[in-house]
């Protein structure tokens, strides 16, 4: 099935107007985040609509169901930035419940229907994007992992996604009951869907922003080998692949929602500007405020170049450039959250006014998939693997 672009913005318009009119309505106090029912209830309007995926065999034109064309990718972006745009915790949360969906069709599991939010995934293992071993395992080709000579990596790999000995951290809605996730056994990464009950699950107490959502720390209870779900096994190059895939939408999705918190953190900033008066003039006439304007608008301009230039099929895109790409938009959107923050003097800082909530958004989601700092590693060891 393909999508034209008439439909990519006929749907797009329609997702502007669920957003606004629903999302944003839901949502329209930053200082208390909505409830566990409200989210649900929004989950499923929006599976009604379309916007999500609601069988794994079924075919349409929600989130992550295609990849292979220019206007899909729009479209994909275009409904996390315009959900965002209202919440990003939501936006995060149907994000990561889309692409459970779409690994799962990757690994041939259809047949079962969809359950909204009771599934999330956790694409990377318990601290950043394992060095540069990672990116160096996705260059190889040929001998499986488990006999390269290299075994620094191999052993780092191994460790990296040992979901028994480590916690992972995983952002994800109160509703979610089983968990997708990456393992490594054999030299090769595998997938595993596991039930929460199989699961050792706690609070975790560093969560920054994202109020919608729940951290926890997760690991297995015994060894993926010895896990009532097996790990769905695939050969070494369909496995690298796969992954690829993975992190390519991961790492796309979060710009995407970046982008959109950053366009609600815009109009909070132009709106407060062009009403608050100092000194005979409202403020958005003192070069000062100006500047900050500004600096808010080059990120949102980096931003949407950023993901018009990622406008391409999935396999099309090379990861160590969407990573690197990534990296330096997500610390811009970061740095425009503060700018929204600055432009609304003290009162930015109080929770009633939104501006506070899009810093910790940005700062949560650039955390997300490795953070940006260890992202660089990955970075390094992409342009070094394929020496």
């Amino acid at each position: 099935m393909t999508i034209a672009l008439e439909d990519t913005q006929q749907l797009l318009a329609e997702v502007d107007r669920f957003a606004r009119q629903r999302i944003a309505l839901a949502t329209a106090r930053p200082e208390a985040a909505i409830s566990p029912s409200t989210l649900q209830a929004l989950t499923q309007e929006a599976q009604d609509l379309g916007l999500l995926p609601r069988a794994y065999g079924e075919d349409g034109f929600a989130l992550w169901e295609h990849l292979h064309s220019p206007h899909a990718q729009t479209l994909n972006t275009g409904i996390l930035s315009r959900v965002a745009r209202a919440n990003a915790g939501v936006a995060l949360a149907w994000h990561r419940a889309a692409m459970a969906s779409a690994v799962a069709r990757e690994l041939g599991c259809t047949g079962s229907a969809h359950d909204g939010l009771a599934c999330t995934l956790l694409t990377t293992g318990h601290y950043g994007l394992a060095r540069t071993s990672l990116a160096r395992w996705f260059k190889s080709t040929g001998t499986p992992a488990s006999t390269d000579p290299d075994t620094d990596d191999t052993a780092l790999l191994s460790d990296w996604l040992n979901r028994r000995d480590h916690d992972s951290v995983l952002v994800a809605p109160h509703a979610w009951q089983t968990l997708l996730w990456p393992v490594w056994l054999q030299g090769e990464v595998r997938w595993q869907k596991l039930d929460r009950a199989q699961l050792q699950v706690a609070p975790y107490p560093g969560q920054h922003g994202l109020d919608e959502m729940m951290a926890y720390t997760v690991r297995a209870s015994a060894p993926a080998s010895m896990l009532a779900s097996e790990p769905v096994a695939c050969g070494p190059e369909q496995s690298r692949h796969i992954y690829q895939r993975v992190l390519k939408m991961d790492m796309l999705g979060l710009l995407a929602i970046g982008h959109g918190a950053l366009l609600h953190g815009q109009a909070l900033a132009t709106a407060y500007a062009a009403a608050r008066k100092q000194g005979g003039a409202t403020i958005d006439q003192h070069p000062a405020v100006q500047q900050l304007l500004a600096e808010i608008d080059m990120a949102r301009q980096q931003a949407e170049l950023a993901l018009s230039g990622m406008a391409v099929p999935i396999d099309q895109m090379d990861l160590g450039h969407l990573c690197a790409t990534r990296i330096s938009t997500h610390q811009a959107l970061c740095n425009a959250a503060n700018q929204v923050i600055q432009v609304h003097g003290g009162s930015g800082y109080m929770r009633d006014t939104g501006a506070e909530k899009i810093v910790r958004d940005q700062n949560m989601l650039k955390l997300q998939i490795g953070g940006t700092r260890d992202a660089q590693l990955f970075v390094a060891g992409w342009i070094g693997g394929g020496v």
